[in-house]
């Protein structure tokens, strides 16, 4: 019995580390593919100095902590994100482990929590999910055909049609993204049935996090809309025609303001043509001041009436990554979908 619990141990500290190293590369592939470069050529290096990084100090988890969190050469601050990537990612493999054991399904939940790591790592970077992860999960739901034989075939389409279609009327109405819609008809497709769960526990996952983020940045949005609204009354003066009605609609993408000209009611503007989108350049330049330099993960959208060359009202808004709280549902409904659903219809 002893020898059988050492055992188990063991393997359990092996995939753990297994998936620390995956976890390491998977940094790699967060960092790299939205920039378009090779996540196989090329070194890793520090981001300060240049300098190259020794093998000895990228050690998943390990090296982080003996160098402090700080690049051997130059002493610049190195993110703990890269470590709780790596954490991660051994704890995910793990967790598919003792579900799974060592089988075909376990294959597929580790390359399903690795693609979800990447999608939420990126999406909390640059607003987006990949589009190639999506794909590769809706593939991945083709192997759960032969990994899951109890699983009838039609239930991998109920899986992503029962899901895409609500996740769909809510980008509609701007709840969510196009990716996020993507991921949840993919995964759907892996999950089947399983979805429903994950798609309940994302969403209030997202709720609480986007209640979060709103209450946190309420004051910096009040204050940035007060002056984004002097900005856009001084601009419309002379510009607008009296007695008129119309939208601005600007966003704050990758730390620059973006307005489109395109989305003026040409009637209500004096100016138009090469000139309008002349000002409106002129304008984003000035509205990048008020806002600052903001970080690639930060996005803000502004819609502002315009009534008799005033502005009547302002509404700034900060987007928020929902793709990371998709994921962590999703992770619970691979790892425990099917528990959730008979608990549920053992309480009808």
């Amino acid at each position: 019995m002893t020898g059988i619990l050492w055992y188990d141990t063991v393997i359990c500290v092996l995939v753990f580390i297994f998936g620390s190293v995956i976890g390491s590369f998977l940094n790699v592939v967060i960092y790299r593919t939205p920039l378009h470069m090779s996540i196989v050529n090329g070194p890793s290096h520090c981001f300060s100095c240049g300098e190259r990084i020794k093998p000895y100090d990228l050690v998943p988890i390990f090296s982080w902590i003996f160098l402090g969190g700080k690049c051997r050469k130059c002493k610049a601050p190195i993110s703990a994100r890269y470590t709780v990537v790596e954490a991660l990612t051994g704890i995910m493999f793990l967790l598919a482990y003792i579900r799974f054991s060592a089988s075909l399904p376990m294959v597929v939940a580790i390359v399903f929590f690795s693609l979800l790591i990447v999608l939420s790592c990126i999406d909390i970077d640059h607003m987006e999910i990949p589009y190639w992860c999506t794909i590769s999960i809706a593939v991945l739901g083709i192997a759960t055909f032969f990994t899951e034989p109890n699983m009838p075939w039609w239930e991998h389409f109920a899986g992503a049609a029962v899901i895409a279609v609500p996740f769909a009327i809510l980008a509609l109405f701007g709840g969510m993204g196009g990716g996020d819609v993507q991921l949840m008809a993919a995964s759907g497709f892996v999950l089947g049935w399983k979805i429903v769960p994950s798609a309940v526990i994302g969403v209030v996952v997202g709720a609480v996090y986007g209640l979060i983020v709103l209450c946190v940045s309420s004051r910096f949005t009040k204050e940035q809309s007060a002056k984004i609204s002097e900005k856009l009354t001084g601009w419309c003066e002379g510009k607008a025609v009296d007695s008129s009605k119309d939208v601005i609609i600007g966003e704050f993408e990758h730390g620059k303001c973006k307005i489109d000209p395109e989305l003026f009611e040409e009637k209500a503007w004096n100016i138009s043509g090469d000139e309008l989108k002349a000002a409106t350049e002129s304008l984003s330049s000035e509205l990048n001041e008020v806002m600052g330099n903001l970080p690639d993960s930060k996005e803000y959208v502004f819609r502002a009436n315009v009534e008799n060359g005033k502005i009547t009202k302002i509404k700034l808004r900060r987007r928020i990554a929902f793709g990371p709280a998709l994921s962590v549902g999703l992770a619970v409904g691979m790892l425990c979908g099917e528990t959730i659903i008979k608990a549920y219809l053992s309480m009808l």
